[in-house]
C-alpha cells in the first residue's frame, strides 16, 4: 500500500547557520551558502518531485516567504528551537493533516538524487516503523517515521545511533538504508573539501561556486572571503 508521506525540511535562520564553516568565511558568506543550499533543496522537490507534499518548518519570516514562493507549505515556530523540536512540531502537524509517514530531510544535503529519495519514500515498511538514512559521520540525513510521531527525535552527535536505539527500546521495526549521495551534507570544511575532491559532476561544480576555491586559514595565501548581502530575517 502506498502511504501518504510528507517531506519535512526544518530551516533555521540563515544568519545562524553553518557556524562550523567559520574557518573558511565570515557570517555573510555562511548565510549566503545556507540560503543557496536551501533554495537548491526547494528547487529539487518542486522540479523533480512535484507530486510530493513538502513542509518547511521555520521561525524566520524571510525563510517562510521563500518556502512559499517554491510551493512548499510552511509551519511557523514561535522561536528557533533546534532540529529535534522542529521535527516534533512537524510530526504533530503531519498527524493532524492525515499523513501516514513523515520524511525529514535537512536543507543542506550536498546532492539530492531523485532515485534515492523515491526509494526512501516508496520503501516497503510496516506500521509502526522507522527508516534511517545515516550521514557519513553517523548523523541522520533522512528519517522516515510511520506514523510521523512514533519516535522522539534526537538530532545531534551520532543521531542515527540515537534514533536506532530509541526505536529498538520501544520495540519499533527500524531499518537502515545507506544511500551514497544522501549520506553527505555540508557542515564542515572537511565535508566541502571531500565532496569537491570526489567528483566533477555539474552539481558538485555548482556547489563549489559560492566558495571561490578559498584557501584555508593555515595557507600562506589565505584571505577572508568577501561579504555579500543576504536578506536578514
Amino acid at each position: 500500500m502506498l502511504m501518504k508521506t510528507l517531506v519535512v525540511i526544518p530551516v533555521r535562520d540563515f544568519a545562524d547557520a553553518k557556524s562550523r564553516l567559520e574557518p573558511l568565511c565570515g557570517p555573510s558568506r555562511r548565510a549566503a551558502l545556507a540560503r543557496w543550499l536551501c533554495e537548491r533543496t526547494l528547487t529539487f522537490f518542486r522540479d523533480c518531485m512535484p507530486e510530493q507534499d513538502v513542509l518547511v518548518v521555520t521561525a524566520c519570516d524571510t525563510i517562510a516567504q521563500l518556502a512559499s514562493s517554491y510551493g512548499a507549505a510552511v509551519l511557523r515556530e514561535s522561536h528557533p528551537s533546534g532540529m529535534s523540536a522542529a521535527a516534533h512540531l512537524a510530526a504533530e502537524w503531519s498527524c493532524a493533516q492525515g499523513y501516514d509517514s513523515q520524511l525529514l530531510i535537512p536543507a543542506d544535503i550536498a546532492q539530492l538524487d531523485e532515485a534515492e529519495l523515491r526509494a526512501l519514500i516508496n520503501h516497503p515498511r510496516p506500521v509502526p516503523s522507522v527508516l534511517i538514512s545515516p550521514a557519513h559521520d553517523r548523523g541522520t540525513n533522512a528519517l522516515l517515521t510511520t506514523p510521523p510521531d512514533i519516535l522522539p527525535f534526537q538530532f545531534g552527535l551520532h543521531s542515527s545511533d540515537q534514533h536506532w536505539n530509541a526505536a529498538h527500546r520501544r520495540g519499533i521495526t527500524c531499518s537502515l538504508i545507506h544511500l551514497p549521495k544522501l549520506r553527505f551534507d555540508i557542515d564542515t570544511p572537511a565535508d566541502l573539501s571531500h565532496l569537491l575532491s570526489q567528483s566533477s559532476e555539474p552539481d558538485y561544480l555548482e556547489l563549489d561556486a559560492p566558495w571561490q576555491h578559498q584557501p584555508t586559514p593555515s595557507s600562506p595565501t589565505y584571505r577572508p572571503m568577501p561579504s555579500q548581502g543576504v536578506p536578514a530575517c
